[in-house]
């Protein structure tokens, strides 16, 4: 009976490992990549959460000294207008503008009053001086530039420009009709100075607790506030803010990192590596388990075949006995034999086959037991040699049947050992009988008992073509069948050597096998099996040994 495996299991579990794993690895993949982009992406929201809040406050800033700026400029506006629309005026520059304004002009088709900062005094009055026309006020050059055709009559807007001597200049100005009908000009200039350090600068003092601030002008110059430093403070920093310091002063520039920025980003770049850590170390988990699975599926496969390939063996192994077995029964059941002498040789032949398939029913009872993992065991005092030469009694047919000749060592006073006795015997039988089956073209089988230190040594040898050292490590796997087995088709359930080790381990011991052999005249090479069972007494080197041979 041939083991038989059907193209329709293998064939969906292999399409299903080269489509799935594949699709998992590209998952796990994408999934370190979309991870890796998430924990960027995080970063984003707090970077623009923290701009737009500088933003916001700079905007607030700005508008607070806005609203002073534009208190400053109507404030001079209206004076300048009541003396325009005052007949008893004489002096048009006896205004007081106020801390914030530097100089001012009126101007118009009847009219070019040029005013200055600082007052000067004649005798306990403080009045702003008129300008004469070798002392012209420099910035008005720049009025060219204003915005008149935008202006309507008592409204006003700032302009801030550069000025050609150095400095920039914040110009308000306003139009306004006189009493008599005519249109004119007001055009003052804002002590910039003095707005800074001032009013911007006492602005800045509560946010100054958790940001750093800095106020600069078009030449980057600090005005107001601390300029920031270390490695945020700079253009692209993650934590870095500038933006133009509102409507009016909008050549100047607000500056604007955290108090903590360094510690801020430390601390950013420990959690985004942790992170980062934690996407790789999940890939590389998700990865191994994948493997791992691939590997268990795969081994699973691989049990399965070899446990096909177990029934199909065991099958054949249990025919082969029945076979004998029915056959001599029938020929003393029907009288089919030549005399007494006959019918008793076809009882021994079926009373040895029925051992035979006892012994093997015996190894695959067990092996079921060991893979259920209830194996039991009864120990006693016992001599390991009667177990042997009881063991190989039911093996003489077989070698007979096979014209193996059977070769027995066995030492004497060999101590006694704790053993289960029908598991020992399924251990010489299972040795013979892989000896049997692997080498019968070596003609012999050789059987030993003797003393090691510490043990007793059961060896069981043939001369056959011996095993491969690579394969050494796998002969006492249950399934498992040596290549050389393979190719030379040779039967057997592949589960005895795994058992022998099993039983050898349950006692104490341990099991061995060496192959080549080459310590024969002829240089035979064949396989040794040796079980060591644990022994009370020490090996002695004086100890006698008594061979007995049987053909």
């Amino acid at each position: 009976m041939r083991a038989f495996r059907s193209p329709t299991v293998a064939g969906p579990v292999s399409l299903i490992l080269v489509l799935v794993f594949p699709a998992m690895i590209a998952a796990a993949v994408a999934l370190a990549y979309y991870g890796f982009k998430h924990a960027e992406d995080v970063s984003r929201p707090v970077e623009q959460l923290f701009r737009q809040e500088c933003q916001d406050y700079a905007e607030t800033l700005a508008r607070t000294v806005e609203a002073r700026l534009d208190r400053e400029a109507l404030s001079l506006f209206a004076k300048v207008t009541a003396l325009e629309d005052d007949p008893s005026s004489t002096d048009p520059c006896d205004v007081d503008a106020g801390p914030g304004i530097d100089s001012f002009a009126v101007l118009g088709e009847t009219r070019r009053i040029e005013c200055t900062w600082p007052r000067v005094k004649e005798g306990d009055s403080k009045r702003r001086k008129p300008v004469d026309a070798q002392n012209r006020i420099t910035w008005l050059g720049k009025i060219k530039n204003l915005a008149w055709a935008q202006l309507d009559v008592d409204s006003f807007a700032y302009h801030h420009d550069v000025l050609d001597s150095g400095g920039s200049a914040l110009l308000a100005y306003t139009a306004r009709k006189a009493g008599d009908g005519d249109l004119y000009h007001v055009v003052a200039r804002l002590t910039l100075d003095f707005i800074g350090k001032q009013w911007a600068a006492g602005e800045l003092g509560p946010v100054r607790k958790n940001r750093r601030v800095a106020i600069l002008d078009e030449s980057n110059n600090l005005i107001a506030g601390v300029r920031p430093t270390g490695p945020e403070a700079r253009p692209g920093g993650r934590f870095y803010y500038e933006g133009p310091f509102g409507k009016a002063l909008y050549r100047w520039r607000l500056q604007m990192v955290p108090q903590n920025a360094e510690e801020f980003q430390a601390q950013w770049e420990r959690t985004k590596s942790v992170r980062r850590v934690l996407i790789v170390l999940a890939t590389i988990i998700i990865v191994v388990g994948l493997v791992l699975v691939w590997l268990a599926i795969l081994t699973e496969r691989r049990a399965s075949r070899m446990k096909s390939d177990f029934i199909a063996n065991v099958s054949h192994e249990l025919k082969t006995p029945l076979s004998l077995i029915r056959m001599f029964g029938e020929m003393v059941a029907t009288g089919r034999h030549k005399g007494e002498e006959a019918a008793r040789e076809y009882g021994g032949i079926i009373t040895r086959e029925s051992e035979r398939l006892s012994h093997l029913i015996d190894n695959v009872l067990d092996f079921s037991r060991l893979e259920r993992g209830k194996a039991s065991y009864h120990f006693a005092e016992g001599n390991l040699a009667d177990v042997v030469e009881r063991a190989l009694d039911v093996s003489r047919y077989r070698l007979e049947r096979e014209k193996m000749k059977l070769v027995v060592d066995i030492a004497s006073d060999l101590p006694f050992v704790r053993m289960d006795e029908n598991e020992m015997t399924l251990v010489v039988l299972n040795l013979v009988d892989n000896a049997i089956k692997h080498a019968v073209d070596g003609g012999k089988v050789h059987v030993s008992v003797s003393r090691a230190p510490g043990f007793v040594m059961l060896g069981v040898r043939d001369f056959g073509p011996g095993i491969a050292r690579e394969e050494h490590p796998r002969v006492f796997e249950r399934f498992y069948r040596s290549q050389n087995t393979r190719e030379r088709n040779v039967r057997g359930s592949g589960i005895g050597l795994a058992l022998v080790k099993h039983i050898a381990e349950a006692h104490g011991g341990r099991v061995t096998v060496q192959s080549p052999v080459t310590d024969t005249p002829d240089n035979v090479q064949g396989s040794l099996f040796k079980v060591y069972i644990p022994a009370p007494v020490a090996a002695s080197s004086g100890d006698e040994s008594a061979v007995r041979s049987s053909a």
